[in-house]
């Protein structure tokens, strides 16, 4: 193990990063009330009837078990796959490859919802549209407020969220690693209006969809809000993720030429952590 470099460590992170995104391995007991979660989030937006809450939680209990079972052991499979191929240190196809994998996992996440969020679309009423409109118009509020921050003061707070990130996944991080870090992500692009322009159309579509929710195209156009949400991106909003993607990148590579001895270590250690709870995850 101590002969391993520094470079299988930088590539993993993104890569966990990735799949708690995804919702696979946040926690134990995230996953195992996932469903929950979930339910109580679709009633806040749409103020579900009894039927509707019944048939969102056996849904979602359907949906999780199977995703317990068939595609947390290709997150274990990914995993193994990111510690073989960096043995002689990261570059930038493994990184390539994370992203490749984040997108193909999240796609069949995603995936999982369309047959039965297609036949909970067709459920829904006219009130409860109008009170998903407004529950979008409130979630879109707050990050307008968000956007009348000085940019400087929105790249700083996340350069603060990322350093935070760095030190659980590697440890104490010396004064040049922080400086460095804070350099990189200073750096970034300023994603936040490009992500509010690309979160108003994507709602624009769901109200769309649901508003036409008699329509044979309900499915096929769910399937595409879902997992080909990239393919009807804004281009400007493309542009962005490429950019910060690259940025990432060059993080990740600058933290693999400094990554420590101790740093390795603690890194393992949280990996060998995740590791054994998706087999946890697999075995309930």
């Amino acid at each position: 193990m101590k002969n391993i470099r520094a470079g299988r460590l930088l590539l993993i992170p993104l890569l966990l990063v990735s799949l708690t995104f995804a919702g696979c391995v946040a926690t134990t007991l995230l996953y195992n009330h996932a469903d929950w979660l979930i339910a109580r989030q679709i009633d806040g937006y749409f103020d579900l009837t009894r039927p509707q809450k019944t048939f969102v939680s056996s849904r979602l209990t359907g949906i999780l078990s199977h995703h317990r079972h068939e595609a947390l052991p290709r997150y274990e499979s990914v995993l193994h796959q990111a510690t073989v191929r960096v043995q002689d240190g990261v570059s930038t196809d493994d990184l390539d490859w994370a992203f490749v994998q984040y997108d193909q996992l999240r796609a069949d996440l995603f995936g999982r919802f369309v047959s039965d969020g297609t036949e909970f679309v067709r459920q829904v009423n006219d009130s409860q549209v109008n009170r998903l409109k407004s529950a979008l118009q409130s979630r879109l509020a707050r990050q307008e407020a968000l956007l009348q921050d000085d940019p400087s003061k929105r790249l700083a707070k996340r350069t603060e969220r990322i350093l935070g990130l760095v030190r659980e996944w590697l440890g104490p991080l010396t004064p040049q690693q922080e400086q460095e870090i804070t350099r990189l992500t200073m750096h970034f692009p300023d994603s936040l209006p490009a992500w509010y322009a690309h979160q108003k159309r994507r709602h624009d579509q769901l109200l769309a969809l649901i508003e036409s929710r008699s329509s044979d195209q309900t499915s096929a156009r769910l399937h595409n809000w879902l997992v080909n949400q990239d393919d009807d991106s804004d281009p400007h909003f493309a542009e962005m993720t490429k950019q910060l993607r690259r940025h990432i990148t060059g993080l990740i590579l600058s933290l693999d030429r400094s990554a420590t001895p101790a740093q390795r270590q603690h890194f393992f250690a949280k990996v060998d952590d995740l590791a054994a709870t998706i087999r946890r995850l697999q075995a309930a």
